[in-house]
């Protein structure tokens, strides 16, 4: 009787190309059920059905793959910064739609904004930086139209900005607000911060 034939194990299924697009998939999908620290190339290669090497043919480590998902993330996140600005021309209203942004971004997507602020090796960020571009703006025009103070360096104004929003996102991931019951929509708690800000 002949032998029926033998299945292709799924390792080698992937081409060259292919492999690198279902790493990268698979991370965003374990990422999401597991969180960073959950996270491994090795889960990743046994999810895939591929060796345990097969992930290094595209990514020198665990850490370069997340950087890549980081990057992707904060081309999303710098996005959305993006659309608030455009979506008002009244420059209080634009730093409040950009505090919201960036909540609900952090809301949405937990996991990568976790990587997207976290140190990998002393390891820059490719894309990061161009996202805090659209705050410093809208900080400048905020300045230009009298709503926050003049004199204060704006690159230094939204850092600061920057760090009571990051504030309260990781506060909220964390439900650290809710257990001091502190927590509210995320308008209102960006409404809250600028009301200390603006003038």
């Amino acid at each position: 009787m002949p032998s029926s034939p033998r299945a292709t194990p799924a390792r080698d299924t992937y081409h060259h190309g292919s492999l690198r697009t279902a790493l990268l998939d698979g991370a965003r999908t374990m990422l999401e059920e597991r969180g960073p620290a959950g996270f491994s190339l090795n889960a990743l290669a046994r999810r895939l059905g591929v060796s345990t090497a097969a992930p290094y043919r595209h990514f020198a480590d665990r850490d370069a793959l997340l950087d890549v998902l980081a990057d992707e993330g904060y081309v999303t996140f710098g996005a959305g910064l993006e659309a608030a600005v455009r979506a008002s021309t009244d420059p209080r209203d634009r730093l409040q739609r950009i505090g919201v942004a960036y909540l609900d971004f952090a809301a949405e997507h937990p996991a990568v904004f976790e990587i997207m602020f976290t140190d990998r090796a002393g390891r820059p960020a490719e894309v990061g930086p161009a996202t805090f571009e659209p705050l410093v703006q809208a900080v400048v025009d905020a300045q230009d139209a009298g709503a926050l103070p003049a004199g204060t360096n704006p690159r230094a104004a939204s850092r600061t900005i920057w760090a009571t929003l990051h504030g309260l996102a990781v506060l909220e991931a964390r439900a650290g607000l809710a257990k001091l019951g502190l927590s509210d929509t995320r308008q209102r708690l960006v409404a809250d911060a600028f009301a200390l800000l603006l003038r």
